[in-house]
């Protein structure tokens, strides 16, 4: 129950990550996500899972298409896990919600006991997150979108939610 609770939470907070990456216009700082909840988790071999999210967006701005979305979690320099989430559309002037798939997989470098050691809140609160994402405009004007070294902790708690 901790790991869905967990990846719940990693979701979000790639999710919001995308949401003030794309702050760059007035109204685009309006879009905001309203909701996440976690529909689904499967295994996906030995070091991964899919997971299937469905996530609220109100968006008052324009249509913007969000792809090559990929995320990791670090901690103490490590990666332990990388986010891969489907491509896809945010209607214009909308409040929608959008039922996502992502794989998360075991970093490289990252063992059973690092995963096992995250369990502990105050161990998950000095990790480290990392978002890159694609946004394209209706138009196909696209720009790359890089976010790097957000400790986990801020986000978690810009978004309301608390460590259990």
């Amino acid at each position: 129950m901790k790991v869905k609770n967990r990846t719940h939470k990693l979701l979000m907070v790639i999710l919001v990550m995308i949401s003030f990456a794309v702050s760059g216009c007035r109204k685009v700082k309006d879009i905001s996500v309203t909701s996440v909840e976690l529909e689904a988790v499967s295994p996906q071999g030995f070091k991964g899972l899919n997971v299937y999210v469905a996530v609220g967006i109100d968006n008052p701005a324009f249509q913007i298409g969000l792809e090559d979305i990929q995320g990791t979690l670090k901690y103490s320099g490590k990666i332990i896990g990388r986010l891969a989430m489907d491509p896809f559309i945010v209607q214009a002037r909308s409040a929608e919600i959008y039922h996502l798939r992502g794989l998360v997989t075991l970093g490289e470098e990252a063992t059973l006991r690092d995963l096992m050691m995250l369990m502990d809140a105050a161990r998950l609160n000095e990790c480290m997150v990392d978002v890159s994402l694609k946004a394209r405009l209706k138009n196909g004007v696209a720009a790359p979108i890089n976010v790097k070294d957000i400790p986990l902790k801020k986000l978690l708690d810009s978004t309301g939610n608390e460590q259990k």
